[in-house]
């Protein structure tokens, strides 16, 4: 009788815990939609680096402060150039003179120009490939994240397969008990 008892214990509790079994068992549906959502961030994110890529892209590297600032310096340093140039010509300077400054003037700030407009563009390169960087990055988690997800589904449906084993040996060990020992 009393093996009995354990018996019918071990199937009250086997039907308690496993008997209301749904697609929410153990969480499984809750798990793959926080990984859905998860992973919607990653591709947000993703969408937002591509907007900023492209915004860069469109931008002229000549319109940021550090190349405004570098022009205008240059500027400001070629014509005081030109001004001492002049200055030390005097009053008796020859047209030859002045224009043979102007030009070297001219092309001082041709050559700074050229080099800034180098530099800018390079850094402009540098900033989207970086960019395009943050965006691998990101489509590569949401990528994981989403296969996660999908992988999710039905893996209650696993562990309480699983866990079916667990509870058969524990069955059986307490069917050996309630059976008589065979001579």
């Amino acid at each position: 009788m009393k093996k009995l008892r354990i018996l019918k214990s071990i199937v009250r509790v086997v039907k308690s815990v496993y008997g209301s079994a749904d697609p929410n068992l153990f969480g499984s549906n809750k798990r793959r939609k926080e990984k859905a959502g998860l992973a919607g961030e990653f591709k947000a994110l993703s969408d937002n680096t591509q907007n900023e890529i492209d915004t860069l892209k469109a931008s002229n590297s000549f319109e940021s402060a550090s190349a405004k600032s570098v022009m205008k310096k240059a500027t400001r340093n070629a014509r005081q150039y030109q001004t001492r140039a002049l200055n030390t010509m005097g009053a008796n300077a020859s047209a030859e003179a002045i224009v043979a400054s102007q030009g070297a003037v001219t092309e001082g700030l041709g050559a700074a120009a050229g080099q800034i407009a180098a530099g800018a563009e390079a850094n402009k390169i540098n900033q989207v490939n970086a960019l395009q960087n943050l965006q691998q990055n990101q489509l590569g988690t949401y990528g994981s994240i989403k296969a996660d997800s999908i992988n999710e589904r039905g893996t209650g449906w696993q562990s309480f397969f699983d866990n079916l084993d667990g509870i058969g040996k524990i069955i059986s060990g307490a069917g050996s008990l309630i059976s008589p020992p065979v001579e």
